[in-house]
């Protein structure tokens, strides 16, 4: 990874990483900024006064911290989504984030019914190793009540310094057991997949970009080589919310060639651009395809790897638009172990791209910047000459569209259906051998929903029901009144539909879900919906075309 600065800070030194570490000196930059600075103290200079005398003398008394926590997050607010004030309750977020680390006991929370739940148990931890299994409620955490509160109160009391020692009380289905789990650190994967699917095609699922991202895929990748010959790869960043610039760059030296531009950053002066070229010997070379699956959910590093893999004519971007995450953060370390994560930078794909969605300038609350640094330019060129748009995240090569969440699908989740049906059938099927989400399953599935008296309203259905109101408050006549009872009706005999449009989704969670209290791996719970895959079987469908892969790419 070579990096190209036009001009270094004397002051300020960091990785470059989407999210990095610094540290003020407090002191001043040198030519021209004495105007800011005398502005900056004497708001200060306000802002203290205004502080100190509500905190005293407000006609009711106030909390001092909280009140000075609202004013910072209000101004915070003025600014883009993404720069925030941390306190010291999440310090553990930055070693999260950075390192895919932290002091825990192997579980995944979530709140079902207003009450904390056990919903995923990591292999190989603590919490697995004593028992604890998905769907206990916890009551307690060294004796410490946690009815009530939200997951966050959990986790404050759950996270600490490995090797400590901590008990949590479960309910079990009336069963009440107490664990005595001792902390671990827990060390999240950036690749929870790898594998040859087909005919010498790797499938990478990448769920995060750590500082270990980049030597988990060149693992993937030289298991690939080792196996025999690679005819195409396969990089899944679906649901990557991002993490890393230096790991996205490092990724990227993998696949693309030496001496190719992969992006560049640039800060509020010119001088503050910086360039990041490959540098390596990539280990898949341009001979072998590559496609790489994105969608919604696809974010910053994320976007970065996808960005430059298209401006480079590298390979194929297949699924639905990104999310749009053009910014750059840093961790400012304050006062009592607090942190201000800041933007610093904005970066740019190979072409010249910006792909922010969130457009923080034109709301300007309270007119807060300056000027408006945006760019009108929507339309670039690629290595070789295809045309790419800065729309607001990074468009697909090709679509590729899967079964949008509906109201079905999203009532399931929100109601924990997948969560309670997986819950009943364990239980009436312990021993989980050879188990697999087959029609007779999903046909249980759907008369659990009709037990459970499931019920959820279409988009269509409600405004329907806004319409039967309006036709009753202005007094219309029986036959209106008939004819859009009529239609109410007819709706919801179609719902039967939404439920077969949707079932390779339900069939996918009920798989996920089920699979994980029989303790299968995670790479078992992969493999298991690898075929009702969509986008997957489409990536693979174009890397065995050479035909058809190469007209995309022209």
């Amino acid at each position: 990874m070579k990096i190209l600065n036009n001009k270094k800070s004397s002051f300020i030194k960091f990785l470059p990483v989407i999210l990095l570490f610094f540290v003020f000196t407090g002191a001043k930059p040198g030519g021209g900024d004495d105007d800011i600075y005398t502005e900056i103290n004497k708001n200060m200079d306000v802002f203290g006064r205004v502080y100190k005398e509500i905190a005293l003398n407000y006609v009711d008394e106030i909390d001092p911290a909280k009140f000075m926590q609202a004013g910072i997050n209000g101004m915070l607010g003025t600014l883009d989504p993404y720069t925030n004030f941390l306190d010291q309750s999440r310090a553990d977020e930055i070693d999260l984030i950075t390192t895919g680390k932290y002091g825990g006991i192997g579980i995944t929370v979530g709140m079902r019914d207003s009450i904390i739940v056990v919903t995923d148990v990591l292999e190989g931890y603590s919490a697995e190793k004593e028992g604890v299994r998905i769907g206990d409620k916890i009551l307690e955490v060294d004796g410490i009540g946690v009815t009530g509160k939200n997951t966050g109160d959990l986790r404050a009391l759950v996270k600490g310094a490995p090797g400590t020692k901590v008990d949590i009380k479960v309910d079990r289905n009336g069963e009440y057991i107490t664990f005595s789990l001792t902390r671990e650190e827990i060390n999240l994967k950036n690749v929870t997949y790898k594998g040859v699917l087909d005919d010498g095609i790797g499938y990478i699922k990448l769920e995060r970009f750590n500082r270990y991202a980049i030597s988990e895929v060149t693992d993937a990748l030289t298991e690939f080589k080792n196996k025999g010959e690679v005819k195409g790869i396969i990089l899944d960043l679906r649901g990557n919310p991002g993490g890393l610039l230096e790991a996205a760059v490092g990724i990227l030296d993998k696949f693309v060639d030496k001496g190719n531009l992969l992006l560049m950053t640039r800060g509020r002066k010119s001088s503050s651009e910086k360039k990041y070229f490959a540098e390596e010997t990539p280990i898949i070379g341009k001979n072998i395809p590559l496609v790489v699956l994105v969608n919604g959910n696809t974010a910053s590093a994320s976007e970065i790897v996808s960005g430059a893999i298209q401006d480079l004519d590298r390979g194929l971007i297949l699924g639905t638009k990104t999310f749009g995450k053009g910014l750059v953060q840093v961790f400012a370390p304050l006062s009592y172990g607090n942190q201000l994560k800041i933007t610093t930078q904005k970066y740019f794909t190979p072409s010249g791209r910006w792909i922010q969605k969130i457009n923080y300038f034109k709301e300007n609350k309270y007119g807060v910047f300056k000027q408006n640094p945006e760019t009108n330019k929507i339309e670039f060129k690629t290595l070789d000459g295809r045309t790419v748009y800065a729309e607001g995240g990074i468009t697909p090569d090709t679509i590729v569209n899967v079964t949008e969440d509906n109201e079905l699908l999203t009532g399931l989740l929100n109601q924990d259906m997948y969560f309670k049906f997986a819950e009943k059938y364990v239980n009436e099927h312990p021993d989980g051998i050879g188990f697999a989400v087959t029609d007779g399953i999903i046909n249980e599935f759907y008369s659990f929903l009709n037990q459970e008296q499931f019920s959820y309203s279409s988009k269509a259905e409600t405004e329907i029901s806004r319409l039967k109101e309006t036709l009753a408050d202005k007094n219309y006549s029986d036959i209106a009144k008939k004819y859009a009872d009529d239609l109410d009706l007819e709706l919801k005999s179609e719902r039967l539909k939404d439920f077969e449009v949707s079932k390779p989704v339900i069939r996918t969670e009920l798989t996920k879900e089920i699979m994980r209290r029989y303790n299968r791996p995670e790479s078992e719970i992969t493999e298991a919906g690898l075929n009702d895959d969509v986008q997957l079987q489409a990536a693979l469908s174009i890397i065995k075309d050479p035909v058809l892969y190469n007209r995309f790419l022209k």
